[in-house]
């Protein structure tokens, strides 16, 4: 059941990733991005009502706001990257399940043997392969890092909480990150009171997009380990593919994509079985 959870929450957010190329050209990344998280908090209100829960324990909090906070920062430091070199950007920020099969096991109780790696590594690959290129982004390798962190601590805190009340407060601290980033970094004249109803019609099918794929990636990595769960949801760079070609045209460098698709699909066939 993870598998399916876990390529259903990979083209969720491909699907929503998609759809977005337009809109950033009109409304700034940062301003985007803040209206985004306050949507998809509030779509999840309702199934944090129904299965919510608020643990004692600080280290919990901790971690919520932690993850609030590397998510946040995760997505301003590749949306700087992508304004200097879109390809090497985002070809290493698709490392991050590597940084995960090494990092989870400092924190979570995960070792693989020789054929996650193999396939980690295929997926890492093929990920490379897709944005053709050879240059090393350091805003691509940070952000890998950073999802890492995020994925490895999510697998902490939904072990504490119904995964889709987890994911509600993994949104709501998010927001709250991106909304005190809005109100220092963003420009006075976009400031939240000035968010326009056009803006949000637009923002919100993406934002239920987001919502449905975030549920569906809690109980995935609830299921299973957040290592295989990362790494299967890289196929979503196939989704992408795909959609970009039948809803945008995009038809550049196909060539290469085919060949990453191939390794990615390799890789998470050894990941998942």
């Amino acid at each position: 059941m993870w598998i399916v959870l876990s390529v259903a929450c990979a083209f969720g957010n491909a699907l929503w990733t998609s759809l977005s190329k337009s809109i950033v050209q009109d409304i700034s990344p940062l301003r985007m991005l803040t209206i985004f998280r306050a949507l998809v908090s509030l779509l999840l209100v309702v199934p944090f009502v129904i299965y919510g829960s608020f643990p004692a324990k600080l280290s919990f909090w901790l971690v919520v706001a932690a993850i609030g906070l590397l998510h946040s920062l995760r997505w301003l430091v590749i949306m700087h990257g992508v304004k200097s070199d879109y390809f090497s950007t985002y070809a290493m920020y698709n490392t991050a399940p590597l940084f995960v099969l090494l990092l989870a096991p400092s924190v979570l109780s995960e070792r693989f043997g020789p054929q996650v790696w193999a396939g980690v590594l295929a997926i890492t690959m093929g990920g490379v392969v897709f944005y053709r290129t050879s240059r090393v982004s350091v805003h691509g390798l940070v952000g890998a890092v950073l999802t890492a962190l995020v994925n490895i601590l999510c697998k902490v805190g939904v072990e504490q909480v119904h995964p889709a009340a987890f994911i509600f407060l993994m949104q709501g601290s998010s927001f709250i990150a991106f909304w005190v980033a809005f109100r220092l970094l963003g420009e006075k004249s976009s400031a939240p009171g000035a968010i326009r109803w056009s803006e949000v019609r637009r923002i919100a099918p993406l934002a239920i997009l987001s919502a449905a794929a975030g549920i569906v990636f809690m109980y995935a990595i609830s299921l299973d380990t957040a290592t295989r769960v990362t790494a299967v949801v890289r196929t979503n760079l196939i989704f992408g593919f795909v959609l970009s070609y039948a809803m945008l045209g995009e038809k550049s460098d196909w060539v290469w994509k085919a060949v990453g698709t191939v390794l990615i699909l390799v890789g998470t066939a050894a990941v998942a079985f």
